[in-house]
């Protein structure tokens, strides 16, 4: 995930429809985390900084981690616009709000 070392990780099926292959990756606890957020047509993005806290194994999508952030959580609730995050080992937000002004893309960072 960081490009120098392997986290662990399983292969399993997709929760919603136990079909296909899934990785379920045990993402590094305490590692900073850039989570963008798109919205449906991909017009806005929100962004934040957080660090990982945990990996649950929850009847839920593969990909899951617990996310801790600065901002408070009715403020991401309130200017989240989808329901999907994409996430990245490292603090990648000047980079992404860089990338998306070039592509005619509003981003919001949350404090």
């Amino acid at each position: 995930m960081d490009g120098k070392k392997l986290d662990p990780a399983r292969i399993l099926t997709h929760f919603e429809s136990d079909y296909g292959a899934a990785p379920k990756v045990e993402m590094t606890v305490g590692q900073t985390v850039t989570n963008i957020m798109p919205d449906f047509a991909f017009e806005r993005n929100v962004g934040l900084l957080g660090k990982i806290a945990d990996n649950p194994f929850l009847d839920i999508c593969r990909s899951q981690i617990d996310v801790t952030f600065e901002c408070e959580s009715r403020l991401v609730a309130e200017r989240m616009p989808g329901f999907h995050w994409i996430t990245v080992y490292g603090d990648y937000m000047k980079e992404a709000g860089y990338a998306f002004r070039k592509l005619g893309i509003t981003f919001e960072k949350l404090a």
